[in-house]
């Protein structure tokens, strides 16, 4: 952990977010920036345009990157001078010439970081939340029959369990994750200005084919129209649905405090300490902590989604800035969802404590009444009922813990399938 570092995620939240840190870090970038211009360089080599030379196993120095930006003022030009150098140490000079060669950085960039976030997703990102998704469907399984009173506008409305009400931020989380995972980041590798024009000079043949193929080779989608910069509808579709799950993380953090305050539920903290001065309390603060996480991420997500699709004509480069924004967004993120898994794998559920609490609210029963009512014919059920109860006098005939739950069990039975099925779709 850095105890000098300015953002607390790579201070304070550093551990939790770590898996992120080979993907959407500095070196991360610049190390996938030299795997792109090499492979780049062996498709110029296969076609014909470079020398017939084996292209050497290139390390990255980050100190010796550094300092040639330093001394440039551009990271990717900095980046070509070190694979030139590094060619010619390696005696392969002769390949120097063709770094980079018809690129603008921005084709190293765009294609460099879709590589990135397309790994922080598929293996940090969609693995914690899917880890979210499975363990509340877990939950929705076991307490399929614990019968809670629900609250619309914060009173009282009708019964429902516990294990419905985590199946449905379940099958919620499982779908975003489906959707997210369906989709591809794209990359452009079309020049200073999406025209292809450098390329033309290399030779006759399909150059937007033979880019495109390139690009599609890497994994990524290649954008078909661009300027000097990759359009930005497709991050920002996928940056929509990380925005989706941290609303659900969010709400779901809320109703688990609320009801944490109704005793329904309670986290373990053996041996923390929540307060540092009432030893008796045993706060929420993993759920706490990952509402606060989720909505730092969508706050930066959101000005990200947006302002990325935007340039000033053919390129500026006020979106470098911003781009670059997207590992602590993505961080704050992680760190929520990871807070959200060890609330859940801590809590307890209270069934006493949600049985007492519907007993003592007899009148969410008046909605069946009413309907039972309407159903033999009495077109004023709904006003008797509300009349009764105004006055103090209802009293239903259905009755129990287990009564009018419709299909709340059997949902929440179900919600472990469901979340699987989701989870493997869109693979």
């Amino acid at each position: 952990m850095n105890y000098d570092s300015i953002s607390p995620i790579d201070g304070r939240y550093r551990d939790e977010a770590e898996p992120l840190a080979q993907y959407m870090t500095e070196r991360a970038l610049a190390k996938e920036r030299i795997r792109v211009e090499l492979a780049y360089l062996s498709l110029l080599v296969k076609l014909g345009v470079a020398p017939n030379r084996r292209i050497p196993k290139l390390s990255l120095s980050m100190e010796k990157v550094k300092t040639l930006e330093t001394e440039l003022g551009h990271d990717v030009k900095a980046v070509e001078v070190f694979l030139r150098d590094s060619l010619k140490s390696a005696g392969v000079g002769e390949l120097g010439p063709y770094v980079h060669l018809g690129l603008t950085s921005e084709d190293t960039n765009s294609l460099a970081f879709a590589l990135l976030f397309r790994s922080a997703l598929n293996k940090v990102m969609v693995p914690e939340y899917s880890s979210m998704a499975t363990k509340l469907s877990v939950i929705a399984k076991q307490e399929a029959r614990t019968v809670m009173l629900a609250r619309t506008h914060g009173r009282p409305a009708i019964p429902t369990t516990f294990g419905k009400e985590m199946a449905v931020f379940a099958v919620r989380v499982a779908e975003r994750v489906s959707l997210l995972r369906s989709m591809k980041p794209m990359a452009k590798f079309s020049g200073a200005v999406g025209t292809y024009a450098s390329f033309s000079l290399m030779g006759r043949r399909d150059w937007r084919k033979t880019l495109g193929g390139f690009v599609s080779s890497m994994g990524v989608e290649a954008a078909p129209y661009s300027t000097q910069v990759v359009p930005g509808e497709r991050l920002s579709d996928m940056l929509h649905y990380v925005m989706n799950i941290n609303q659900l993380m969010v709400s779901l953090s809320r109703d688990l405090w609320l009801y944490q305050t109704l005793d329904y539920v309670h986290f373990a903290r053996p041996g923390k300490v929540s307060s540092s001065t009432m030893p008796q309390k045993v706060n929420p603060v993993d759920v706490e902590n990952a509402e606060g996480q989720a909505e730092i991420s969508n706050s930066l997500l959101q000005l990200l989604a947006y302002r990325l699709q935007m340039t000033r004509m053919q390129r500026d480069l006020s979106d470098s800035v911003i781009r670059r924004m997207v590992g602590q967004a993505l961080g704050h993120s992680l760190v929520a969802c990871s807070r959200l898994i060890s609330s859940l794998d801590s809590i307890s559920v209270e069934r006493a404590v949600m049985r007492r609490d519907l007993s003592d609210h007899p009148e969410v029963y008046a909605e069946a009444e009413q309907v039972s009512m309407r159903l033999k014919g009495d077109d004023r059920g709904y006003e008797k009922v509300k009349s009764l109860f105004e006055k103090g006098r209802f009293s239903p005939t259905l009755k129990g813990a287990g009564a009018y739950l419709g299909a709340a069990p059997q949902m929440a039975l179900e919600c472990p399938k469901v979340v699987s099925g989701l989870l493997r779709s869109r693979a």
